[in-house]
Parts: structure tokens; sequence; C-alpha cells
């Protein structure tokens, strides 16, 4: 273990926030020590939330992923930007009662606001140009999003809809590569209306890790959030004061580190998870 420019030491710490890609899996493989440390640390009772910028999966979807890896995950310890953003339009209220949100992206993103009670339509149901007035526009990613969902989205921001995305990521790591993520989308989107979103939600964006907060109804010192990215997991941590640990698994190294903005350091530095130590004898 190394530490960080903090001078933080872990723990003892009565939840964690991890990250996925590049923390618990690569591809369809589990990260080195992942599955180990993170069952290690739930059964010393330590409770572990999964926080992913992906939109378009359910989150049922995502939990199943990580059961196939051998992680013990219950319902609700999966927080997608769906949900979060989901969570967010569900506490304002919509100008006139006949108006709807608009989902945009895959089945995650319409589901989750449906969940959390919030009126929604898909792209599908205004392509005649005669469904209910849209207020809100949520737009998250989705492989099969087409130029018709993104000109619906547009025809509804330019009429002047709330603009929530689920995150901002420019790219999506795939086996093959980078492919065009959210942010892309919202680029096109943004292109053609003149206007950028009116809130992210996704990491490093404050709601995401104040969502886990609340889910979790723990101060941020007694969290620690683990990821790969200093832009994203560890500098979106920092500004809501949650310590970081940064797992050396994934995109960013000690390199890295070195050359990072102060609030993009994290805490604590670690080849895998095991080596937090966040388990006696661990």
């Amino acid at each position: 273990m190394t530490q960080g420019t903090s001078g933080s030491r872990p723990g003892p710490y009565r939840a964690i926030i991890c990250d996925l890609d590049g923390v618990v899996y690569r591809g369809g493989m589990a990260c080195p020590g992942a599955v180990e440390g993170l069952t290690a640390a739930r059964a010393a009772g330590i409770r572990v939330l999964y926080l992913t910028n992906n939109a378009g999966h359910r989150p049922e979807e995502v939990e199943e992923r990580l059961r196939g890896l051998g992680l013990p995950v219950a319902s609700g310890e999966v927080i997608t930007s769906s949900m979060v953003a989901a969570a967010h339009v569900a506490t304002l209220t919509p100008p006139r009662e006949d108006a709807v949100t608009l989902a945009v992206g895959g089945p995650g993103v319409r589901l989750c606001l449906e969940r959390a009670g919030v009126r929604t339509v898909s792209p599908a149901d205004l392509s005649d140009g005669d469904g209910p007035p849209v207020w809100a526009v949520v737009q998250g990613y989705g492989a099969q999003l087409t130029v018709s969902d993104l000109n619906e989205a547009a025809y509804a921001i330019h009429d002047g809809a709330l603009w929530v995305a689920t995150n901002a990521d420019s790219t999506l790591p795939t086996e093959r590569g980078l492919a065009p993520g959210n942010g892309s989308m919202l680029a096109a989107v943004g292109h053609g209306t003149g206007r950028t979103p009116d809130l992210v939600v996704g990491k490093p964006e404050r709601p995401a890790f104040q969502r886990c907060l609340e889910v979790l109804g723990l101060a941020p010192e007694e969290v620690l959030t683990i990821g790969d990215r200093l832009d994203t997991d560890i500098a979106g941590a920092r500004a809501v004061g949650i310590p970081t640990a940064l797992v050396l698994t994934g995109v960013h190294d000690r390199d890295d580190v070195e050359a990072a903005a102060p609030e993009r350091c994290p805490d604590i530095i670690v080849d895998t998870i095991p080596d937090l130590g966040l388990v006696a004898g661990g």
C-alpha cells in the first residue's frame, strides 16, 4: 500500500463505494484480488455499494454480472447513473399535470424513472408528433440509440425542457476498443440545440456520490471510495469529502498520480483491493 498525497490512512470504514470497470472486472474477467477483497470486506460487516456511470443496463443485470464473478450482491447494492437521475427528477414538480419526462437511452433509463414514480415516455411514443408535453429529458447511454431518438430529445430541449444527463463520459470501453459514450451523444444533441445539459448526475459530479451517502445513511468520512480513474472516481469522491483509494488494476497508475492536480490525487494507492488491509489479518 502506498500513502497518497493527503496523508490519510485506511479506516476503519463502515462502507465502500466501489467502481466496476477496471476495479471489479475488465471485460469478462474479474480484476486481480477484487472478488476476494470485496467478499472479505462484506463478511467483516463493511457494506459495499457498486457505483457505475453505465445508465443503459438495468440494475439487476449488473447485479447478476457481479454474482457471476462470485461476488455476494444483494438487491439495491448497485447504483447506476440512471437511478441517480431518476431520484433527482422525482423530487421535481412538472409545470402541468399532463407533462411527461422523455427517457432517451437504454432500457435502464426508463425503468429507473418509472420505478421512481416519474411519468415517462420513450422517443417512439412521440414519433408521430402528437404526444403529451415533455417537460424534462433524461439522456443516458443506449447501445441501440438511434438518430430518431436524438431528434426527439432535441425537439423537446428546443422547446425548453429540462435536460438531465446520466453521465458525460465521451467514450465507452469495449473489448474492441473505445466506442462513443453518452458524452458523445450529448454533444450531438447540444450542437443541434445550442444548449448544454442543465444537470449531469454521474461521476465525477456530486449527485452520484451524494446519492450513495443517502442510501448508506453514513457521513462521508465513514465511507471509502475505491476506483481506478483519477478524473471520475477519485475527483468526484474527494469533492464531497469521501476518502479515496486508487487501485492499480485499471486506467491510471502512480505516474498519473504524480502528474495529477491535488483534487484528483487519492488518499491511498494499492495494487489490489486486498492490499487496502480493510479486514483485520487481511
